[in-house]
C-alpha cells in the first residue's frame, strides 16, 4: 500500500490513516530540507613568471618544481608552458591629455605586432577617451594600421568602463585561450560608471591578467616602479632583452605600489590582482623597451592551475614557489569566492 493511498476499502480506517500521516510527515520533513545546489570547484589560473637573481626568466620547469598554496593548503597543480593561445585586447587613452604622447605611441605599431600579438595569435585594439572605440576587432588586419587611425579627441577617460568593455571581448574568445588586456596610458579615470572594484572582479572571474605601460600625468611626479629595461628597440628586436633592477627590487615595489594605489593608481591594483606587470615610460625608447619586455613576459610564462580544496568563501591567498635556488617568482596574490559560487 503507498503511503497517503487507501485502494481496498476493506482495509481498517486507522490503518489507512496511519499510511497517510506517514506519507503527510515525509512530505512536510522533505519540504523542511534546504535543497543543495552543487557547484563544480572552478580551474584557478595562475600565470607565474619565475626569475634568477640576474634578472633573467627561468625556463624548462616542471610541475614538480613548483609548489602552490591555497589558504595554506597545498594544492595538486598542472602547469603549463604558455602553450595555449593568447587573446590580447590592447587599450589605448586617445583623449586630448595625451596628445603629446600619441603620435610616439602610433609608431610602436608595428613593434606591438611582431613582439606581443605575434606571441599571442590574435590581438584588438580598443581606444577610450569621452567615448570607447573598438578600433580594431580581433578578426580584421594588423594593430599598426589600426594604430595610424587614432587620433585625440575629448577630455574624459573612460578607462574603468573600456576596461570592462575589454574583458568582455576577452570572455567572448573561444577556449582554450589565456586572456590578456593591456592598458596604454595613464593610470586614472574621469567619467566611468563603472568601479574599480567591478574591473577587478569581471577580469578575476573572466580569468583576464591584466598589464600597463603607463605614461606619467601631468604635473605629478614620475616615480618608476623599479623594473627598468635595457633593449634594442624596435630597429633591432631579435626577442630578448635584460632587466637593468633585479626583479628581487621590481616585485616588492610593485606590490608596495599597488597596495598604496589602490584607489589612486588604478593600473597598480589591477595589475597586481591579476598578476600582471605595470611598466612606466616617457619617451618612446622607454616604452619600445617596455613591449619588448611584455612580449618577452608572456612568451616566458608558466600557466599553473588546480582545484582549490577546500572550496569555501571568501578571499583565498595564493603563494607560489619555485624549486629553484634564489630564484624569485610572480603571480596573482589570490582570488575571491563569493557566497553564491559555494
Amino acid at each position: 500500500m503507498e503511503p497517503g493511498n487507501c485502494r481496498y476499502p476493506s482495509n481498517s480506517d486507522v490503518t489507512c490513516r496511519r499510511y497517510a500521516a506517514a506519507g503527510v510527515f515525509a512530505v512536510a520533513l522533505c519540504a523542511q530540507q534546504p535543497s543543495t545546489i552543487r557547484v563544480p570547484v572552478r580551474l584557478v589560473s595562475v600565470p607565474t613568471l619565475v626569475a634568477s637573481r640576474d634578472g633573467k626568466y627561468i625556463a624548462g620547469l616542471s610541475t614538480t618544481d613548483f609548489t602552490v598554496t591555497d589558504n595554506d593548503h597545498l594544492q595538486n597543480i598542472s602547469v603549463d608552458v604558455n602553450s595555449v593561445p593568447v587573446s590580447l585586447v590592447v587599450v589605448l587613452q586617445a583623449n586630448q591629455a595625451v596628445r603629446d604622447y600619441l603620435a610616439f605611441i602610433q609608431n610602436t605599431g608595428a613593434l606591438l605586432d611582431d613582439s606581443l600579438a605575434a606571441a599571442t595569435g590574435q590581438a584588438a585594439l580598443l581606444t577610450y577617451g569621452d567615448e570607447i572605440a573598438v578600433t580594431k576587432p580581433f578578426a580584421q588586419s594588423e594593430l599598426r594600421s589600426a594604430m595610424q587611425t587614432v587620433s585625440p579627441s575629448g577630455t574624459k577617460a573612460l578607462m574603468l568602463d573600456a576596461g570592462l568593455r575589454a574583458v568582455g571581448m576577452l570572455k567572448e574568445r573561444p577556449n582554450p585561450t589565456s586572456r590578456v588586456l593591456l592598458f596604454i596610458g595613464q593610470p586614472y579615470d574621469d567619467g566611468s560608471s563603472a568601479k574599480l572594484e567591478a574591473l577587478e572582479s569581471r577580469a578575476e572571474e573572466a580569468d583576464v591578467q591584466i598589464y600597463a605601460l603607463t605614461l606619467p600625468l601631468l604635473g605629478k611626479t614620475f616615480v618608476s616602479d623599479a623594473f627598468g629595461l635595457t633593449g634594442l628597440g624596435s630597429q633591432g628586436y631579435r626577442g630578448g632583452y635584460e632587466a637593468r633592477v633585479e626583479l628581487t627590487k621590481a616585485v616588492p615595489a610593485l606590490r608596495r605600489t599597488a597596495e598604496a594605489g589602490m584607489h589612486s593608481d588604478p593600473f597598480s591594483f589591477l595589475t597586481i590582482a591579476s598578476g600582471g606587470l605595470q611598466l612606466h615610460f616617457r619617451k618612446q625608447k622607454q616604452l619600445e623597451d617596455a613591449i619588448i619586455g611584455l612580449g618577452d613576459a608572456l612568451r616566458s610564462r608558466y600557466i599553473l592551475s588546480y582545484r582549490p580544496d577546500p572550496y569555501t568563501a571568501g578571499f583565498h591567498k595564493i603563494v607560489v614557489q619555485a624549486d629553484v635556488p634564489g630564484a624569485i617568482v610572480y603571480s596573482r596574490p589570490g582570488y575571491e569566492v563569493t557566497e553564491a559560487a559555494r
